[in-house]
């Protein structure tokens, strides 16, 4: 597996590292992510794209969780994911046979350009460290009208003490359209704390 230098803390990447073994029975699963995902996909599936996917991109993708549930929505789309942290991507690839997944940070994503109808990224915004960067790679990776859908916690003067990058959604706002992508959507989840943000290339 080709090592790729992390968008994250040293820190960051090796707490999920030892994470990964029992990411996926952590109730964190039940409670927040799992909530999150659901939510992103609705959103997709009622103003995303309309027309069958080729593929999706999870930025950040963990053990894979938030392509599962993709593909229950886009069976027939081509499933790639990309994380930072070795033992998540080794968990990915265990758990998820049909998905590609490489190790990778935002700022460099290993695909062609025009590669993907959507690129999403769950609650891993914070820990990049160039946003600006990670979204200009994900505006090349997007074929032209693609969907990128982010969500991010904006605990943002609790998240500050512990040096994480979180943003406020007039920031989230305008780092999109600096990319060049146009924002469609943002939306609150019922914890009020995560912000997802539609926006299409």
């Amino acid at each position: 597996m080709e090592k790729i230098v992390s968008s994250t803390t040293n820190f960051d990447v090796k707490r999920f590292d030892r994470w990964a073994a029992t990411y996926d029975q952590s109730i964190l699963q039940r409670l927040y992510f799992g909530p999150v995902h659901s939510k992103m996909l609705d959103l997709l599936v009622r103003e995303g794209p309309k027309d069958a996917l080729s593929c999706i991109i999870d930025v950040g993708c963990g053990t894979g969780r938030l392509l599962r549930a993709a593909s229950a929505c886009w069976p027939e789309a081509q499933l790639l994911g990309v994380d930072p942290a070795e033992k998540m991507v080794a968990e990915a690839t265990r758990l998820n046979p049909n998905a590609i997944f490489r190790l990778a940070p935002a700022e460099s994503l290993p695909f062609p350009g025009q590669t993907a109808d959507i690129v999403l990224s769950s609650l891993s915004f914070h820990h990049w460290a160039n946003q600006k960067k990670g979204l200009q790679e994900i505006v090349r990776v997007l074929r032209p009208g693609g969907f990128f859908c982010l969500a991010d916690h904006n605990l943002i003067l609790l998240a500050r003490l512990f040096g994480e990058r979180v943003k406020s959604r007039e920031e989230i706002r305008a780092l999109m359209i600096s990319a060049g992508l146009t924002v469609r959507q943002q939306q609150r989840l019922g914890m009020r704390f995560v912000l997802i943000t539609l926006a299409q290339k």
